[in-house]
C-alpha cells in the first residue's frame, strides 16, 4: 500500500516538474485565443438603445455558446454615453482604448454617430478597429468616406440612409393607392396629413434631396399616386399636448395620417389623444418607434386598435420569428434597429471567419465589405456602390433610384393593431394579410 503511494506521489512529481519546464507532451493553450472584444457605445438605459444592446448581448452568447468566432470567445462591452455627445466620445475612448474593442456600435443619433466617427479616427492608427453606427439615417455619417477612404474605411452605417426612406415612404403612400403592388383594398385615401418629426433626419424628406434627384415627401405622394397632402408641418419630438395638432388634421379633410416618427417621438401619447379626438376615424400610420413593437397595446392602454405601423414582430422573413421569439423571451422588445443591432454581430462574425481573424484590420475591413449574411430581415450586406450616404451603409435601397427598395434587402414590415393587440400583417406580400384590414371606425365598432 505504502508503495503504491510512493508511486502515485512520483508520478504527481514528474508530471508536476513537466508542466513547470514545459518537457514532454504537453497541450499548450491554442494560439489565438484571447477573447475578441466588441461592444455598444450608447445610453445604457433608453428605451431606444437598451433593447440594442440586449440583442447584441444574446447574439453575443450564442457564438460562444457555440464555440465562439474561430475558437475564441466574444466579450462584450457597453459604455453609458447617456444620451449626451461628450459623454458618448469618452465612452468611446474607453471602448477603444481600455478594453481594445475591435468592433462597436454607436447609438442611432446622427450628432452622436458624428462624434463618435470623429473619435474612431482619431484612435484607428494606434487602435485599429471598425465602429458601426446603429440606427443612424443622416447622411453625414458616410457621406466622406467615399472621398478620404484611407482615413474613413474603418465607418460604417449598417442602417438606411435618409435619402433610402424614400422607397419605405412610397410603400405607406401605397397602401391606399390601388394601382401599387402593396395596397390594401379597404384602406382608402386620397388626401393625407403628413407630420414629420421635427428633428435634423426629416430636413431631407421635407426640403427634399437635391444630390438624388428627390423632392419631398409631399410630392412624392402625389407624383407617384396621385395623393393630395391637405396638411403638412414639423411637430416636436416630444410634443404631450396632440390634440390641437388632430384638430387641424381633422378640419383639413385628411382621410389618413402619416406620422414620420422614431422612437423620440411620443407616438403613445399622440395615439391615445388620437383615439379620442375628432380625427380619430381618419387612419394613422405610425413610422417608427415603441409602435413597433407589441407592447404599444398596453402602452396605450387598447387606444392603438386600428393603428397601422411599421413593425418587426411579425413576419417580415423566413427567420425573423425565431429572432422575435427568443427576444420576447427576454424581454426585448424588437424595433427595427434591434433587429439590425442583432445581425451586425453576426455580419462582424462572418467578416472574422472570412479574414482568418482580427489581426489585421485592412483585411478584416474588407470581408466585412463583401462578406453577406442572411439576418433577421433580410441579406445584410454593405452598400459599396460610390454614391455618397449609401455607401458604407446597410444595403437597402437603390442608391441610384433612391425609392426603390434592393430585393432581399431589409424592408419596411406594415401590421394593423386589432383586438386584442392582435398585430395583423399588411406587408410584405408575402406574409400580408389585407383582407383582414378593418378602418378604425370598424374595429371600435366591433369592440363594443
Amino acid at each position: 500500500m505504502h508503495k503504491q503511494h510512493y508511486i502515485f506521489l512520483s508520478l504527481a512529481l514528474v508530471l508536476a516538474l513537466t508542466l513547470a519546464f514545459g518537457c514532454g507532451p504537453v497541450t499548450q493553450p491554442a494560439a489565438g485565443k484571447a477573447p475578441i472584444i466588441i461592444g455598444y457605445v450608447g445610453t445604457a438605459a433608453g428605451p431606444g438603445t437598451k433593447p440594442c444592446i440586449d440583442a447584441q448581448m444574446m447574439a453575443v452568447e450564442e457564438i460562444n455558446a457555440a464555440g465562439g468566432i474561430l475558437g475564441r470567445p466574444v466579450k462584450y462591452v457597453v459604455e453609458d454615453g447617456k444620451g449626451e455627445t461628450s459623454l458618448s466620445v469618452a465612452g468611446v475612448t474607453r471602448m477603444v482604448m481600455g478594453s481594445k474593442a475591435v468592433f462597436y456600435s454607436v447609438e442611432g443619433r446622427t450628432e452622436i454617430c458624428m462624434a463618435a466617427k470623429q473619435k474612431t479616427i482619431e484612435l484607428y492608427k494606434d487602435f485599429p478597429h471598425i465602429m458601426d453606427a446603429n440606427g443612424a439615417s443622416g447622411v453625414e455619417v458616410t457621406e466622406s468616406v467615399i472621398n478620404n477612404y484611407d482615413k474613413e474605411k474603418m465607418i460604417f452605417r449598417m442602417f438606411n440612409p435618409e435619402p433610402g426612406h424614400y422607397a419605405w415612404a412610397k410603400l405607406v403612400f401605397g397602401m391606399s393607392s390601388p394601382t401599387a403592388p402593396n395596397s390594401i383594398p379597404g384602406f382608402k385615401a386620397k388626401k393625407w396629413a403628413l407630420l414629420y418629426e421635427n428633428l435634423a433626419w426629416t430636413l431631407l424628406f421635407r426640403n427634399g434631396a437635391a444630390p438624388w434627384g428627390l423632392g419631398t415627401w409631399d410630392q412624392l405622394a402625389k407624383d407617384e399616386f396621385g395623393h393630395e397632402i391637405v396638411y403638412s408641418k414639423p411637430v416636436s419630438a416630444r410634443t404631450g399636448m396632440w390634440l390641437p395638432i388632430l384638430d387641424a388634421v381633422a378640419k383639413s379633410g385628411a382621410e389618413a395620417i402619416f406620422c414620420v416618427s422614431s422612437w423620440f417621438t411620443d407616438t403613445e401619447v399622440l395615439t391615445k389623444q388620437w383615439a379620442d379626438s375628432p380625427a380619430k376615424d381618419i387612419q394613422l400610420y405610425l413610422y417608427g418607434g415603441v409602435a413597433q413593437t407589441q407592447d404599444f397595446w398596453k402602452m396605450t392602454g387598447g387606444k392603438a386598435l386600428g393603428v397601422l405601423t411599421a413593425s418587426y414582430e411579425t413576419p417580415i422573413t423566413d427567420v425573423n420569428m425565431a429572432f422575435v421569439d427568443k427576444a420576447r423571451a427576454r424581454g426585448i422588445p424588437v424595433q427595427m434597429h434591434v433587429a439590425c443591432a442583432y445581425d451586425d454581430v453576426y455580419l462582424f462574425k462572418t467578416a472574422v471567419e472570412a479574414a482568418g481573424g482580427t489581426d489585421d484590420m485592412d483585411k478584416l475591413i474588407s470581408a466585412f465589405e463583401t462578406v453577406s449574411y442572411d439576418g433577421v430581415l433580410g441579406k445584410e450586406r454593405v452598400e459599396m456602390t460610390k454614391v455618397p450616404g449609401f455607401f458604407h451603409s446597410r444595403v437597402t435601397a437603390d442608391p441610384n433610384k433612391p425609392t426603390t427598395l434592393i430585393p432581399d434587402s431589409t424592408g419596411i414590415g406594415t401590421a394593423q393593431v386589432q383586438a386584442n393587440g392582435l398585430y395583423v400583417p399588411m406587408y410584405p406580400l408575402k406574409f400580408a394579410q389585407v383582407d383582414k384590414y378593418k378602418t378604425p371606425a370598424e374595429l371600435r365598432a366591433a369592440a363594443k
